[in-house]
């Protein structure tokens, strides 16, 4: 292939060696796509993955790269793009690929077509539909809302009509052996694939096969509404038990089916939207937001909080006489805002766990905030207990004032707060809750504020009594 006869592959290591491998098989690549030896240039890529094919395109000028798109055969060729990076896809989002794209998916069904566009850049994607047989369907799936049930389905569903035989749904499960991973239920139709009921596969195993289906079959189907936010089908299918879910559309007619795959995915994306809530950050932020990007979606939580810290800053100064006459007390101050801001966020992220497991006011919530409430006593005397101690044993080696009775303000008011920051953020995500917000942001400006503020003036009204 080149002056030396080896064939250049691409190196992912990221080593400075790689860098310069690849480098020259870039270079290498570009010359013969020059030269018009596009048998040369495939036979190079043919083992190639997808993703290294991609690296090579993004470090190609985009001349050369848009003939090699051309040049590539059409099941690699979609492979290569689909890994593309949406900031890249101006390289080669020209009409001869759109054109391209159009020709390799106008002969899919939805089912093949679809993963394939939603891959692709939203508007892209648009484009490349434009008529296609099935435009107006895939066009309404790319459309629906990423949080929605239709958003994570699987469109392939087999099912059986309310008129068929066991026999008839078995042949039918045989057919499509291969693209089935696991069967647990098949959902029972009419002619207009409205669900009426589902037979386990249990059930069809245990009759013969001129059973009709009708006969068998259990009428409280497990579906979702298309629209349903996934959040609550998540609950749905750990409430009941179950390993998939139909989806089904405004008419009832069964649209497609949420396996344990997509769940599984779907309470990855729950808990990556609550780690970005419970930081501060905006859970569609993403490592490639610009510099106003960033701005425009972290700062109204900092200001949020600088909102907080200025309510908790005015309480410290309203207490100004105190800390003239013991300074000492200014020390305790981050130790009681960061013991009440542990508590708390320790408090309601098992909050924020239990709604996510379907616990509502009207479950064991009491029972739930009873316990919240007996370890966050246990937690603050032992802490209050901690620091009045270490104030005692500083009393050897420093001069401290009352000593005594700064270790009792230390023990009662690190009681209290632990006890208050506990019951915060016990409460506040069920709140948010029932307000229709999501209780993530309890760990954000709420419970920070709340516990800040409350901790302060708990503590200084303690010592105004025990120690001033």
């Amino acid at each position: 292939m080149s002056e030396t006869g080896a064939i250049p592959s691409w190196d992912s290591s990221g080593s400075e060696d790689a860098a310069a491998a690849n480098k020259a098989a870039v270079k290498q690549v570009e010359k013969l796509i020059k030269a018009d030896e596009r048998r040369k240039v495939l036979a190079i890529i043919r083992h190639w993955t997808p993703s290294d094919i991609l690296s090579l395109f993004v470090h190609m000028r985009s001349k050369y790269a848009r003939k090699l798109l051309k040049w590539m055969p059409d099941e690699a060729g979609i492979k290569v793009l689909a890994e593309l990076d949406p900031r890249l896809h101006a390289v080669l989002a020209e009409e001869e690929t759109r054109s391209t794209f159009r020709k390799l998916t106008e002969d899919m069904e939805p089912d093949e077509a679809f993963p394939i566009l939603d891959e692709l850049p939203h508007e892209f994607a648009l484009e490349v539909l434009a008529g296609h047989p099935h435009e107006t369907a895939l066009r309404v799936a790319l459309e629906v809302d990423e949080d929605h049930a239709a958003a994570h389905m699987r469109r392939g569903v087999i099912t059986a009509r309310i008129d068929s035989t066991v026999g008839d749904v078995i042949a039918e499960i045989r057919a499509h052996a291969r693209d089935i991973e696991r069967l647990e239920r098949v959902y029972v139709v009419d002619e207009h694939r409205r669900v009426k009921g589902e037979v386990r596969r249990r059930d069809l195993l245990m009759h013969s096969d001129d059973t009709c289906v009708s006969e068998i079959m259990g009428g409280d189907a497990v579906v979702v509404a298309a629209d349903a936010d996934q959040e609550d089908v998540l609950k749905l299918a750990r409430k009941r038990r179950i390993r998939s879910i139909g989806v089904v559309d405004a008419k009832g007619r069964l649209v497609g089916l949420i396996t344990q795959d997509e769940l599984r995915q779907i309470a990855s994306e729950e808990v990556e939207e609550d780690m970005l809530l419970m930081g501060g950050v905006h859970p569609d932020a993403t490592e490639f937001d610009g510099p106003v990007r960033i701005v425009t979606r972290r700062l109204p939580w900092i200001l949020g909080g600088l909102v907080g810290a200025s309510i908790a800053a005015s309480v410290i100064g309203s207490y100004e006489e105190a800390l003239t006459q013991a300074a000492i007390l200014a020390s305790f101050i981050p130790v009681v805002m960061a013991t009440a801001g542990n508590v708390g966020i320790q408090a309601s992220t098992m909050s924020i766990q239990a709604l996510g497991h379907g616990v509502t006011w009207r479950g064991d919530f009491l029972p739930r905030l009873g316990r919240e409430l007996l370890a966050s006593m246990i937690n603050g005397v032992v802490v209050g207990g901690v620091v009045a101690l270490l104030v005692l044993l500083a009393a050897r080696f420093v001069d401290i004032e009352n000593a005594a009775n700064l270790s009792l303000t230390c023990l009662i008011s690190m009681t209290l707060v632990t006890i208050i920051a506990g019951t915060f953020g016990a409460l506040i995500p069920f709140a948010l809750r029932a307000l229709k917000l999501d209780p993530a942001v309890a760990t954000g400006i709420f419970i920070t504020t709340a516990n800040d503020v409350f901790g302060v003036l708990i503590f200084f009204t303690i010592a105004s009594i025990f120690y001033l």
